[in-house]
């Protein structure tokens, strides 16, 4: 099913370009240009998530090994200034987790109650004097006072069952692997819409794409749920440090030769984000980081990658540039509105009977993957929330390319953990302002006679509003802690 329907996207892509194979319809060369480029984009993402898909094969699960064999282990959670009570659950459930370990607390915060937690819990203590490099550093600094064969690494709000280094440890059987890296998911789904939507985010991530890219190859670090074989972290001087840390050693660590793992199971829940603030918080950094590492290391490692994980790669660390793509399309939106044919000669009815198959196969082939390759606790639902949360991002996006371009530096900041009131309103003045942009350009667009189908301007217009009003509705409702 999943193939046939492809070979229907790239029939449906093939009819999508013909459009724009017709010259004459944008005026301006530049515009052209621009709009050509977003429109390329977009399908680039989806051929290559195609190929992820269909490369898609069930991993055989890895036994645990033999007493005899058996590497020995530090886990290590990291943690910077959050809530006792949380770093105690997850330190709790590190401990209690079967088979030998020594569980470690990595505390960038210094915080003294914690001291007397991990002594109680029976953990080690760990910290160190700054915080240079932020999680990086920590990690490094735990590195040079520990010696276990292999690192597995919790961030402090992720819970690991007992039975996570079971259902992990036996694929460092092989001396290749360099690293494992187990499922995330979210046991916060409910508390908000901002949860929901922001674990949507994540299912095809998790579930089809990186089951895809592990067939390919190139299973990547997420930052926590992660064993690392330490003398693979020790061929490339350690964790390496950045806004994006996590890929940045998983890209090293490809780039030296090591193997990688992904166990599609859900092992260790954490938190999703619960409201507008800690998303952009968390999504400016991740954009941030990823797009240094395409800048800077992408470039740089290339010709030390395999195909697959160039593809891999490739497709992640462009991911967040939908943003500009959106922001361009709400761009091209208002000025038709406003300039009508001074701008394009656009029939907007075969624009869309050029498009709407594209668009209809790609949810379809999405939504396919999905269906066949999702983990049992991933329900199968349409989920259109995240695609709402994902479009409303754009400001984000478009922010975190333009730091990257220009080298304007963000301070590292771990995302909020758990339930927050607190918002920063003035980062929706984006959202509220393409809003009024493209509700304006509607009135003015038909004030112009030579403005054609005014119901399908507002169609147009009012389709790239809804992810704004979402977001804005979404923002002003309270979150139950």
């Amino acid at each position: 099913m999943l193939r046939g329907l492809t070979v229907a996207g790239l029939a449906a892509t093939v009819y999508y370009f013909s459009w724009w194979a017709q010259g004459g319809r944008i005026l301006s060369p530049w515009l052209a240009i621009v709009l050509a480029a977003a429109a390329l984009y977009h399908w680039t993402q989806l051929f290559s998530s195609w190929v992820i898909y269909n490369s898609i094969g069930r991993r055989i699960p890895a036994s645990e090994p033999p007493p005899n064999r058996r590497p020995t282990i530090d886990v290590f959670v990291t943690a910077c200034g959050e809530d006792v009570e949380m770093v105690e659950r997850t330190l709790r459930a590190v401990v209690e987790m079967r088979g030998e370990h020594r569980s470690w607390l990595l505390d960038d915060g210094a915080d003294t109650r914690l001291v007397e937690l991990a002594e109680r819990l029976g953990a080690g203590y760990l910290t160190r004097p700054g915080s240079g490099d932020a999680k990086a550093g920590n990690v490094n600094a735990a590195l040079a006072r520990t010696d276990g064969e292999l690192i597995v690494i919790f961030d402090v709000d992720h819970v690991p069952e007992p039975g996570f280094l079971e259902c992990t440890i036996g694929y460092f059987d092989d001396p290749a692997i360099g690293f494992v890296q187990a499922m995330l998911n979210f046991r916060n789904e409910t508390q908000s819409w901002f949860s929901r939507a922001a674990a949507e985010t994540c299912c095809d991530f998790f579930n089809p794409t990186s089951m895809g890219m592990d067939r390919l190859g190139s299973a990547t670090m997420i930052g926590s749920n992660a064993l690392i074989r330490r003398s693979a972290l020790k061929s490339i001087d350690g964790y390496r440090p950045g806004l994006a840390e996590d890929l940045a050693t998983s890209i090293a660590l490809h780039a030296a030769g090591w193997k990688s793992a992904y166990v599609a199971e859900p092992l260790a829940p954490g938190l999703a984000p619960t409201n507008v603030s800690a998303w952009f918080i968390q999504q400016l950094k991740w954009a941030r980081g990823v797009f240094e590492i395409l800048l800077v290391d992408y470039p740089r490692l290339f010709g030390k990658l395999t195909w697959g994980q160039r593809l891999s790669y490739g497709v992640r660390m462009t991911y967040y540039w939908a943003g500009l793509a959106t922001a361009i399309h709400m761009v091209f939106t208002v000025g038709i509105l406003i300039g009508g044919a001074r701008v394009a000669v656009v029939d907007l009815n075969q624009y869309l009977l050029h498009l709407m198959p594209l668009l209809l196969v790609a949810l379809g082939i999405r939504s396919a993957a999905l269906r066949c390759w999702r983990h049992e606790s991933v329900r199968g639902r349409f989920m259109w929330r995240s695609l709402i949360l994902i479009h409303a991002t754009w400001p984000v996006y478009s922010l975190a390319w333009l730091m990257a371009v220009m080298r304007l530096p963000l301070r590292f900041r771990p995302t909020p953990k758990g339930f927050t009131s607190t918002h920063r309103w003035h980062w929706l003045v984006p959202q509220i302002g393409a809003v009024t942009m493209l509700y304006g350009g509607v009135i003015a667009g038909l004030s112009y006679p030579d403005t054609a189908y005014p119901g399908l301007l507002l169609l147009f217009a009012g389709l790239q509003s809804i992810p704004q009003f979402m977001l804005l509705m979404q923002s002003a409702r309270p979150v139950s802690g």
